[in-house]
């Protein structure tokens, strides 16, 4: 199958810089902007840490997380603050909670617009960015209060300063060294990843960027030394590691990471007695390494299969990227300063997703770090395209459309699928799903005439979907979650605000709407329960169905089911107990109480 059997003439792509920042920024805001619904939580990490930045601001207590009266050891604090911060400017909503992943997703579209500019063309740095913001988990995590797109904003940036240092930049020769700014700098960018997701902040930009100094610094080395024997290379390759280590600065930026980062840790061990470094460091690092937590656990083939899923759009032409930048370098068909950022970028993307596909727990996010290398690579692989008098591989490239519009109808099939089981009322989302099949229609029909244009349709077409689908299409299926409004109604049958227990299962979404600390009893305490709804008729109980028959029998006399709910793709509701309203309160309430 032919992409397209003929082309005309290659179209120069001239943006200055200014406007190549004004169409990141401005595609980048439009996109996050529509997705940017006032829609409930509906998973259990965004309430959870929402619940905890609210308690720091209303507490004032910036050095100890707690969540719902305990200890929260299974994050840093960087997150909690931004959102704190967030509150404190724009209300506790979920629209400030959400905000600081939001800017930090356009924090990381300009560092690839910058990288992308610099180590390929201006094309592949707009692209870059584009790509970036428009693919399906970056669009999510822009729109999610957890931490995983700020570490990804801070690691590539640390990651491309660094690399700044040793390429070249549109014909401008690079120091091949470190600045003890620019070490500082990356040092203390960091020690705030630290701050947000622990030592991986740390670890994961230096295993990207020490291998591939050293293999910069032994390159300059074999340049001036012909026909070396096997010990002769020995002594290169230790001389190459002495040469990166000063090269980068590590001793500067790792001090400044320290300084940076130590003082918290430093201070919430001694505020906890040790309690919040052990659980933090062996439950949720080591742990997690070892051994699958909360059945989050998956195949060596978890990752990459998944960021075929995560990084579409884009995902359709990457393992295209892949191969051709790897058939590059093994040819030596790229010129040195591109063949050096192409070196680079698979080097990041293997870093990432390789040391997470080793990890016995995964999840989709732990290697949303390694998305700016893949959109650096599909980027390139789109400009080096752009430059040519007749697309390169136009059965693969075909191919690829083909992936997009399948893309397309496999979103639609999910959705409606899912209404099936328990995404109630979100059938009419799956309209998102014609997107990508268009988008498909109108590369293929435009790619006879033009090279750029198919780019922006395909640019285009990734951010209209993901702004869709993370933002109306997901608000549609917002309403599926209907734990935060059996918690607004269990403050109306209160008649304000209601003392809220949770007896059998609490959850983070009863958590962060109930607006105070609820009390939690499992099976065994039903007596505990019983007496805390006889304190009065504030106090109300959210019980699971299945529980409920251990709770009634020690319910107060006057107490009764007052609202029930299903939660979403749950089998079973959740009952509210509360005191049974007055006669004339019931038929009014009648039609609040959904199943």
């Amino acid at each position: 199958m032919h992409f397209m059997p003929h082309a005309t003439t290659t179209e120069p792509f001239s943006m200055q810089p200014r406007q190549s920042l004004a169409v990141v920024l401005g595609a980048s805001i439009v996109s996050m902007a529509v997705g940017f619904w006032p829609t409930p939580f509906w998973d259990e990490d965004e309430p959870r840490f929402a619940a905890i930045a609210r308690t720091m601001l209303e507490t004032g207590d910036w050095i100890v997380p707690t969540y719902n009266g305990t200890l929260a050891v299974d994050k840093p604090v960087l997150m909690h603050w931004c959102m704190a911060a967030c509150f404190a400017l724009f209300g506790t909503t979920e629209m400030a909670a959400r905000l600081p992943s939001a800017v930090a997703t356009v924090l990381a579209a300009l560092a690839l617009l910058r990288a992308g500019t610099r180590w390929f063309s201006p094309l592949a740095g707009v692209l870059a960015a584009l790509a970036y913001v428009g693919c399906l988990l970056v669009a999510i995590e822009a729109h999610a209060a957890t931490p995983d797109a700020i570490l990804t904003a801070l690691t590539t940036w640390a990651t491309v300063l660094v690399a700044e240092a040793f390429l070249p930049a549109q014909g401008v020769p690079a120091p091949g060294r470190l600045t003890l700014a620019r070490g500082a700098l990356v040092g203390g960018l960091m020690g705030v990843a630290v701050l947000c997701k622990g030592p991986i902040g740390f670890v994961g930009p230096l295993a990207v960027v020490l291998p591939w100094v050293w293999g910069v610094e032994l390159q300059r080395r074999l340049k001036h030394c012909e026909h070396q024997n096997l010990g002769g290379l020995a002594r290169q390759a230790c001389g190459a590691v002495l040469d990166t280590l000063r090269a980068t600065r590590l001793a500067t930026v790792t001090l400044t990471m320290l300084a940076v980062a130590a003082p918290w840790y430093v201070a919430v061990g001694m505020r906890t007695a040790g309690a919040w470094p052990a659980g933090f460091f062996f439950i949720h690092n080591v742990g997690r390494f070892a051994a699958p937590m909360e059945k989050h656990g998956g195949g060596v083939l978890y990752h990459p299969l998944g960021m075929l899923v995560g990084f579409f759009p884009w995902s359709c032409f990457l393992p295209l990227a892949v191969v051709l930048a790897g058939w590059r370098l093994w040819k030596r068909a790229s010129p040195q300063p591109e063949a050096s950022a192409l070196a680079l970028a698979l080097l990041w993307l293997a870093v990432w997703v390789g040391a997470f596909s080793a990890a016995a727990t995964k999840l989709p996010n732990y290697i949303m770090p390694a998305y700016p290398a893949a959109a650096l690579l599909v980027a390139a692989l789109a400009a080096d395209a752009a430059s040519r008098a007749r697309w390169p591989h136009p059965g693969w490239l075909a191919s690829g459309l083909g992936w997009l519009a399948f893309g397309g109808l496999a979103t639609s099939a999910t959705v409606i699928a899912a209404a099936s089981f328990g995404l109630t009322g979100g059938a009419p989302a799956a309209i998102v799903g014609l997107v990508p099949v268009m988008g498909a229609i109108a590369c293929f029909m435009t790619a006879r005439r033009s090279r750029l244009e198919p780019l922006f349709i395909f640019a285009a077409t990734g951010l209209a979907f993901t702004a869709l689908a993370v933002g109306p299409a997901a608000g549609w299926m917002a309403r599926a979650n209907a734990l935060p409004t059996l918690v607004r109604e269990a403050h109306r049958h209160a008649g304000g605000h209601a003392r809220l227990g949770a007896f059998g299962r609490n959850t983070p979404n009863i958590v962060f709407y109930a607006d105070g600390l609820v009390q939690e009893w499992l099976p065994g305490r039903e007596a505990d329960a019983g007496a805390f709804l006889a304190t009065g008729p504030d106090a109300v109980v959210i019980v699971p169905e299945p529980d409920y028959t251990k709770l009634a029998a020690r319910l107060p006399a006057g107490c009764e089911i007052v609202g029930r709910a299903r939660p979403l793709f749950q089998k079973h509701d959740y009952l509210l107990i509360g005191a049974a309203p007055a006669a004339d309160d019931r038929t009014a309430n009648a039609g609040s109480l959904t199943r």
